[in-house]
C-alpha cells in the first residue's frame, strides 16, 4: 500500500507559510492603521461640527452651516468612492500575491517530489 509514496522534502513548506504570515501581517496592519486614521479624522470633524453648530446665533448662520455641510457631504461621498476603488485594487493585489505564493510553493514542492524515487516501505 505504501510502496508508491514518493519521497518529499517537507522543509519546503515553511517558507510559503512564513511569506503568507508576513503578507497578512502587513496587509492587516495597513488596514487597521487606515481605519484608525479615519476614525480619528471623523472624531475631529464631529467635534469641529459641534463647535460650529453651537456658535450659530441666527438663521443666516444656520443656512450657511447647512449649505457648507451639504457640500462637504458631496465631497465625502466622492472620497469614499475613490477609497472603495483603491480598496478593491488593494484586495485584488493581495489575492494575486497569495496566489503567487501558493503557486510557487506548489511548484517547488511538486518538482522535487516528481524527481525523487519512490520509497519502498514494506
Amino acid at each position: 500500500m505504501f510502496k508508491n509514496i514518493p519521497a518529499a522534502d517537507f522543509s519546503a513548506f515553511g517558507a510559503p507559510v512564513q511569506k503568507l504570515i508576513e503578507l497578512n501581517t502587513a496587509t492587516f496592519t495597513k488596514a487597521f492603521e487606515a481605519q484608525k486614521a479615519a476614525i480619528e479624522k471623523q472624531i475631529a470633524q464631529a467635534q469641529a461640527d459641534f463647535q460650529a453648530f453651537s456658535s450659530i446665533k441666527d438663521v443666516e448662520a444656520f443656512s450657511s452651516f447647512v449649505a457648507f455641510k451639504s457640500e462637504e457631504a458631496k465631497a465625502k461621498i466622492e472620497a469614499l468612492q475613490a477609497e472603495a476603488l483603491a480598496t478593491t485594487e488593494n484586495t485584488k493585489a493581495y489575492f494575486a500575491e497569495v496566489q503567487s505564493i501558493l503557486t510557487a510553493a506548489t511548484e517547488s514542492v511538486a518538482a522535487p517530489a516528481a524527481k525523487a524515487p519512490a520509497k519502498d516501505v514494506a
